[in-house]
């Protein structure tokens, strides 16, 4: 999509972790740019959404998140596979004063890979792996060193974050805008090669077309 000559990209990114994971503390805090922390618990229900636009450097480029929260508890898992179908990022949320949270990454990535159709997580699309609660010190069960371990394992960028301080939390979602981007670039080189069009000239409408994003729900991918 373009609007007044900048482009606009746009991406379904699934939030998801167990539940009390804080995932919906740092989705709070990165829409609302650090205005909004939620002191008392709410349960997330089935799925929460929002929107929000990152703007990528040195480009007149922008994408959208259009971000899904996704409730962990169990009780919904069998509304998960709706809800993470055509997702194209994600972020695996894990609570660093929490084990059983950190051992349930493996399945959540299981899940997108299965919504998704995909034997390899770079069939999703970008992904990263967020440890949260890092202001939780005393309470820490999860080392840094673990998390970078199990990135590497799972072929994750690795984040640490803390949404009651207000740390680091924008910069897991940044990563996915800009890897995101990096994918279309990727693409649109792919579809410039096989149409034969120099790289210094635009590309033809044909090529461009395929590139438009696949409609899910509303949802733009």
């Amino acid at each position: 999509m373009t609007i007044t000559g900048k482009l606009v990209l746009r991406t379904k990114c699934v939030v998801l972790g167990n539940s009390g994971a804080g995932k919906s503390a740092i989705v709070q805090m990165f829409h609302s740019d650090g205005a909004q922390y939620p002191k008392t618990y709410a349960m997330t229900i089935h799925c929460d959404v929002c929107v929000k636009v990152v703007n990528i450097p040195d480009t007149n480029v922008s994408v959208e998140l259009f971000i899904h929260d996704l409730a962990g508890y169990d009780a919904f898992q069998e509304y998960w596979p709706r809800y993470l179908d055509g997702a194209t990022s994600f972020l695996l949320v894990y609570d660093v004063t929490n084990v059983e949270s950190f051992k349930a990454t493996s399945k959540w990535l299981h899940l997108v890979q299965k919504a998704r159709g995909a034997k390899d997580k770079d069939a999703i699309g970008p992904g990263v792996l967020v440890a949260t609660k890092i202001d939780q010190t005393l309470r820490r069960a999860i080392t840094t060193k673990q998390g970078e371990e199990l990135a590497k394992a799972l072929g994750l960028m690795y984040f640490e974050c803390s949404a009651a301080g207000n740390t680091d939390v924008d910069a897991p979602f940044y990563y996915v805008s800009s890897a995101f981007y990096d994918l279309y670039e990727e693409n649109l080189k792919n579809v410039r090669r096989i149409a034969g069009v120099p790289d210094e000239q635009p590309a033809t409408s044909l090529a461009l077309d395929k590139l438009k994003p696949r409609q899910q729900s509303g949802d733009s991918l």
